[in-house]
């Protein structure tokens, strides 16, 4: 624990890049339920790792000549004269190195580099996923079964109404409860209790769903209009199956057949 303002300041520096990676993390998993000293020790986890590996770079790119860096061996033995003496140079590579790790951890977080993997890779991640991470409700794991699509809901409430849309927003609370709440917005579909078809509600964007008025719901996954689009090839004409003669041409409709030839007196027909 530190002893002094610079101590402290300084250990806060340090684990700045894990809490903004589990920030980033935050972001797009469901909400977790931990204790405040598995918060820490994810922080403190996170910190050291992304701290090391900038550090790794920064001490491979000062060997390459890239760029200046300090002497780790003097700092540690006498820090307050070496910073005397290199004052600016060693606080603007502070100041580097800390953006470098903060970087390097919110992208690591956000989880955007898992679209640069290949499809099985990014498949095998999500069951990966699914299977090890306890706390995912079922809605998140309906939700976003299929990323890449547009999902459609079809809400049956407990009084026979129903509602349908596109979903807009859900609760990512992993306890399962009657107070999450959902959103659907686009073209709100409505049916009144007792009613036999559904009709789309005048001048309605949006509507929230509270869990508790559910009785059951159904999910659509609709592909986005601005998917890739199939490229027709370039011989349109479908082929004749194989082993099956083609139909012989008709005639020509204004062409009458000709006429039988004349039979000679005498001659006998073959």
């Amino acid at each position: 624990m530190p002893t002094n303002v610079a101590g402290f300041v300084l250990l806060v520096v340090l684990a700045l890049p894990g809490y903004v990676y589990t920030r980033a993390v935050d972001r797009h998993v469901p909400k977790r339920v931990h204790t405040a000293f598995m918060e820490l020790i994810s922080i403190f986890f996170a910190s050291v790792v992304i701290d090391g590996v900038t550090l790794v770079l920064l001490e491979a790119g000062e060997r390459l000549g890239l760029w200046y860096g300090p002497s780790f061996r003097t700092l540690l033995l006498e820090p307050g004269p070496y910073v005397t003496d290199h004052f600016t140079a060693t606080v603007l590579w502070s100041a580097v190195a800390v953006a470098m790790a903060c970087s390097i951890a919110y992208a690591a977080g956000a989880g955007q580099w898992q679209r640069l993997l290949p499809a099985p890779w990014q498949r095998r991640w999500r069951e990966r996923n699914r299977r090890l991470e306890p706390q995912h409700s079922a809605w998140w794991l309906l939700f976003r079964e299929h990323p890449d699509t547009d999902v459609h809901l079809g809400c049956v409430l407990d009084d026979g109404g129903y509602l349908g849309g596109k979903l807009h927003s859900y609760s990512r609370v992993p306890t399962e409860h009657g107070d999450r709440e959902l959103t659907l917005s686009g073209d709100i579909s409505y049916r009144p209790p007792g009613g036999e078809t559904a009709e789309v509600l005048p001048q309605v964007n949006a509507v929230a769903v509270s869990s508790r008025r559910l009785t059951f719901l159904t999910v659509s996954y609709v592909e986005r209009p601005d998917g890739p689009a199939t490229t027709p090839a370039a011989n349109t004409a479908d082929p004749a199956p194989s082993g099956v003669p083609d139909d012989p041409p008709e005639p020509p409709p204004d062409r009458e057949p000709a006429p039988p030839a004349p039979t000679v007196p005498g001659s006998r027909e073959p």
